[in-house]
């Protein structure tokens, strides 16, 4: 009996040794998984693989990458949380941890993840980095922090560059913002973002053969966008080069979105070059682009308020005033009826009728036009 009892346990031993043998990890595999970014197969196939409760680091880690790639943020977050309880200084498992916890937006956890990882590590730019992103706020004091603190420690990281340059430009630090800058470009020269940067800061410094410089790099590369055109103009005006200035402001006319601000520009250098004629037309796009187009309507309801009031001189102010801003056909009709029915003035009543005739479509209103004539008829006896 107790011989029929080994032959047994001898032949459970060797079975299940077949049935492991059988699971067992294949490196391959897994390999072309990852190469062809079927995540979820390649969790799959290390779930099977390993024992559903793994205490083994290396199993452990090879899991929580595969759930993390597959987007099985909370089977990572499990998984990264017992190495976590293994090793509370790992920083890979906070990176990871941080990362879980920001895809499904608790911010606030991250946040204190990378902050363990800087007790385990307060030389690693990347999590000065990774905090200074969850810190929202453009002047956030702690996101200046952070971003100094990363530029120190990876100068040429454009990324950071650019964000901590742009902090410093806004805070009017441009020397500040031009030494950030530098390095960043010297590693990367052709780093369209890292020269969009530079163009502005060296503008403000008074710096505008460089900014010029620099436009001109960044259309070499294609780059023709508004913010660069109206930048290459700002430079060239501030040059007196007027010729060059208008050349690039003309390019983004029909596209600039702070049009009032262009055509001042574009009026400005027409001006340089003495052509006031133009100059003119562009003064007054400017006026009209800077000013409500509401504006008119309100000058309208204000001099009908005056008239309600009898106050029928303001009346009269306030409907010309609106016509400074649009010629409004209503407007003139309502100062010439001031004019017929509460001052008696008939001159100045025809003289707004008359103008108000202008504006009237005569094909499609006849009737009106018939109307407003013999008004002018009766006030003329």
């Amino acid at each position: 009996m107790k011989r029929i009892l080994f032959l047994f346990i001898i032949f459970l031993s060797v079975e299940t040794s077949r049935a492991q043998d059988s699971l067992k990890f294949d490196k391959g595999k897994l390999l072309e998984y990852y190469q062809a970014q079927q995540y979820a197969e390649a969790s799959a196939y290390l779930k099977g693989i390993y024992r559903e409760n793994t205490e083994n680091k290396k199993e452990l880690s090879e899991l929580g990458y595969a759930f993390l790639l597959a987007g099985k943020l909370p089977e990572a977050e499990k998984t990264y949380l017992k190495l976590y309880a293994k090793d509370s200084a790992s920083i890979p498992v906070l990176y990871s941890l941080a990362d879980i916890n920001i895809r499904r937006g608790n911010n606030s956890q991250a946040r204190k993840y990378y902050l363990r990882a800087l007790q385990a590590d307060s030389t690693s730019y990347i999590t000065y980095k990774q905090l200074s992103k969850l810190s929202k706020a453009d002047l956030d004091i702690n996101r200046i922090e952070y971003l100094r603190k990363a530029n120190d420690l990876n100068p040429e990281d454009a990324e950071v560059a650019f964000d901590l340059a742009e902090l410093y430009f806004k805070m009017n630090f441009m020397d500040r913002a031009a030494a950030v800058i530098a390095p960043a470009l010297k590693a990367d020269s052709a780093n369209l973002q890292l020269l969009k940067m530079r163009m502005p800061i060296n503008t403000a410094e008074s710096k505008y053969k460089e900014s010029i410089e620099t436009g001109q790099k960044l259309l070499s590369y294609g780059d023709s966008s508004t913010f660069v055109l109206n930048n290459l103009g700002k430079a060239y005006y501030l040059t007196l080069d007027y010729k060059n200035a208008l050349k690039y402001f003309l390019l983004i006319k029909e596209n600039m979105i702070d049009k009032e601000a262009l055509y001042f520009n574009i009026a400005r250098s027409y001006r340089g070059v003495r052509d006031y004629n133009n100059a003119v037309v562009y003064l007054q796009k400017a006026v009209q682009e800077g000013v409500s187009p509401l504006v008119a309507s309100y000058y309208g309801l204000l001099g009908d308020s005056f008239e309600k009031l009898s106050k029928n001189e303001d009346a009269n102010k306030a409907y010309k005033k609106g016509l400074d801003f649009e010629n409004d056909g209503s407007l003139l009709y309502n100062i010439a009826l001031v004019y017929e029915t509460k001052l008696n003035d008939k001159k100045n009543a025809i003289s707004y009728y008359e103008q108000y005739l202008k504006t009237i479509d005569k094909g499609k209103q006849p009737k009106l036009v018939k109307f407003i004539n013999t008004k002018i008829e009766d006030l003329k006896r």
